[in-house]
């Protein structure tokens, strides 16, 4: 019986050593992606904040400056469309306020803040601060107005400089992105995140914390190490908390440098191992007391019948003579001894020795007996408790984990070293069109992995699972995704790698970057636009020169290059203003295209410069043709607004002959066609005048 209360014991206590481990190591991990989400939360918010800073920089009216009333309203959009902005202002370059939300601060100067000191030269971001002088001139709150600021540069359309905007981003926003992460974990398991400068003061934490200085060992870990981790330790309010960290703003030099932290005390973090930890002592405690009453009757009941013999023959051998030797049923062996001793007892004496041989085999066979049934039952509830172990803690690990990724903003795929996939939460159905119920369980090559990846992808994933050594992990990139529907769409992925006693796990978040790319091509698409005409321009016309010249060598056919300006524009200048001016080329511009055909360029390189590229000409004649269009289509008057102007065009051309003007580059064909403009403007203007070979 004490072997069977000594077995229970130790069982029992590997059980709580290993548990406990198991429990503690699922918490860091929990924690540690809780801290890389809210990282990552906060890095996307400042990036779309620069983007709208950039966006707002090349509005047209930001960019002339003056019409203050069309600026106050740009920026007004702009904060009901993102109300944590709490205020965005544009200033002078004498650091006078010209126009900002609301009007506030409108006239005053924010010469001496540093935004916008450091907002004339560059993009720059401030970090956390307290409101100075917007605190009594914005509507109260419940708590403080604190700020992160953003500034950048304001030029002219001839990129000079005109200014600075500035915007105060509320703190709200970092408030709110830490409810969201939390919600609906947080409240029930203390979970609480900080964001810590790196002067050690708490910008965002629970009551009491923010804007007081810590030194804890997460925070010290989370400026050493960039790919985030989690311990556990005893902060300066004596609990022990179960902390995982991470760091913002290791590969931007724009993005604010903060360590992110989120903790949970270790008795709420290690509560399913302290349940589980009772449930397994008053399971073994039972399962070992049945044992041992078991043992106990068990013996008795093997032993009764030899008590029943020896007190016969101690009788017989105290010299009682009338004593009946029981024949004894009850098994085989204590059998053949009652019914040896009946039909022998006249040679008691002979036999004597072998009885005592006897009764040794018997108490033998008795003791293996009993050795054997404790060996099954221990492995029986070693079984029972590996069993009951694993389930309860599988039941609440997911549960856990289910309630944070179902929560989560991004989409999110686990899989195997395999390729198989084992999570698929609610964002991943909406961003690829599979359901959970189809994607797990195959492989995530044929659901999400376009057909011309997944041989690299199928590399990568050998070559770390072998080397340990990959580009992607740990680090975010831009590809393409495989919908359900079979269309492609871009994405940015971030995947992480997680070791286990089985095998490898591999997480990736997905955030769908749609908007983002176009508006990359936008942007790509207005550096090669004119702003005023609309018009490709000069870097544009770079670019689509060189190329008709080889498309004119492949089809063995002419291109002509028109260089013209306008006749007396700048006596409309100085006469109606610059306004009027601005009208004039885009009326100008809008009858050269007209003008022309569809095919061919029309680019505005500077002031009242043009140029067209004409395609698939057959002979010179056809390019002087269009030529006296494009001046007959000048000489009608221009209706401006406040006044009727008549002008006239002067324009050069110079003509690409394959056969003949092999060696011609595009800076030999604009210079002929630039000596030409001035040949015609020397001749009279308003004419076409056609450039030689020899002139260039």
């Amino acid at each position: 019986m004490l072997t069977v209360l000594i077995t229970t014991i130790s069982v029992l206590i590997l059980v709580d050593q290993f548990t406990r481990g198991y429990a503690r190591a699922e918490a860091e991990t929990r924690l540690k992606q809780l801290a890389w989400q809210m990282q990552d939360a906060l890095e996307r918010g400042m990036l779309e904040r620069q983007i709208d800073l950039r966006i707002l920089v090349a509005r047209p009216a930001v960019k002339e400056g003056s019409d203050v009333t069309r600026i106050r309203e740009i920026l007004n959009e702009l904060q009901s469309n993102v109300p944590h902005y709490a205020w965005i202002g544009m200033a002078r370059p004498d650091g006078m306020v010209l126009a900002a939300t609301n009007g506030i601060l409108e006239g005053h100067s924010v010469a001496e803040r540093p935004w916008f000191k450091e907002g004339q030269e560059r993009m720059y971001s401030a970090d956390y601060h307290t409101a100075l002088l917007l605190e009594k001139k914005l509507p109260p709150q419940a708590e403080p107005w604190r700020f992160v600021d953003l500034a950048t540069p304001v030029l002219d359309k001839q990129g000079r400089y005109i200014g600075v905007i500035g915007m105060h981003l509320s703190w709200a926003w970092a408030r709110e992105i830490a409810a969201r992460l939390l919600n609906p974990t947080g409240d029930r398991y203390d979970v609480e995140v900080l964001i810590v400068r790196s002067d050690g003061t708490v910008l965002l934490g629970p009551k009491g914390l923010e804007e007081t200085r810590i030194d804890t060992e997460s925070f010290r870990a989370s400026q050493r190490l960039s790919g985030g981790g989690a311990v556990l330790e005893r902060w300066p309010d004596g609990r022990r908390y179960i902390t995982g960290f991470s760091h913002t703003g290791a590969d931007n030099r724009l993005m604010l440098k903060w360590s992110v932290i989120v903790r949970q005390p270790e008795p709420v973090a290690l509560q399913a191992f302290r349940d589980l930890e009772r449930r397994v002592i008053l399971v073994g405690g039972l399962i070992g007391l049945v044992l041992v009453v078991l043992a106990f009757f068990l013996t008795r009941r093997l032993v009764a019948p030899v008590n029943s013999l020896s007190a016969a023959l101690e009788l017989r051998a105290s010299g009682v003579q009338d004593v009946t030797i029981p024949l004894v049923n009850s098994y085989r062996e204590v059998q053949l001894l009652s019914s040896t001793l009946v039909s022998m007892v006249e040679r008691e004496e002979r036999y004597l020795r072998e009885m005592r041989s006897l009764n040794e085999s018997l108490e033998q066979r008795v003791a293996e007996r009993t050795g054997r049934l404790h060996e099954t039952a221990s492995a029986l509830q070693q079984a029972l408790d590996t069993q009951y172990a694993d389930q309860i803690r599988l039941e609440e690990s997911a549960a856990e984990l289910r309630a944070i990724l179902e929560n989560a903003q991004d989409a999110f795929i686990a899989a195997d070293e395999n390729g198989i996939i084992v999570e698929w939460n609610r964002q991943a159905e909406l961003l690829l069109g599979w359901s959970r119920t189809e994607a797990i369980g195959n492989r995530m090559t044929e659901l999400i992995i376009p057909v011309d990846m997944r041989e690299a992808h199928y590399r990568g994933m050998q070559e770390f699972i072998e080397h340990g050594t990959s580009v992607v992990i740990n680090n975010r990139i831009e590809l393409q995704a495989l919908h359900h529907d079979g269309h492609e769409l871009p994405v940015e992925i971030t995947v992480g790698h997680v070791r286990r006693h089985a095998g490898h796990l591999f997480i990736a978040f997905l955030h769908d970057i749609t908007e983002r790319l176009a508006f990359r091509d936008q942007m790509r698409e207005l550096a090669l636009t004119d702003v005023l005409t609309s018009l490709p321009n000069r870097r544009a016309f770079s670019d689509r020169l060189p190329e008709a010249m080889m498309r004119a060598r492949r089809a063995n056919e002419l291109v002509a290059l028109f260089f013209m300006d306008i006749d007396g524009f700048k006596g409309v200048n100085d006469r109606y203003g610059h306004e009027a001016g601005d009208e004039l080329l885009i009326q100008f511009a809008q009858r050269l295209r007209e003008a022309v055909r569809d095919v061919d360029t029309v680019a505005r390189l500077a002031g009242d410069e043009f140029v067209v590229i004409l395609e698939n000409l057959h002979s010179q004649k056809d390019a002087l043709a269009v030529g006296e269009k494009i001046l007959a289509s000048m000489r009608e008057p221009f209706e401006l607004t406040h006044s009727t102007v008549h002008i006239s065009s002067s324009i050069g051309v110079s003509v690409y002959l394959p056969d003949g003007d092999g060696e011609i580059g595009p800076e030999e064909l604009l210079a002929m066609a630039d000596k030409a403009m001035y040949a015609a403007k020397r001749l009279g203007k308003n004419r076409v005048e056609l450039g030689k070979i020899t002139d260039a």
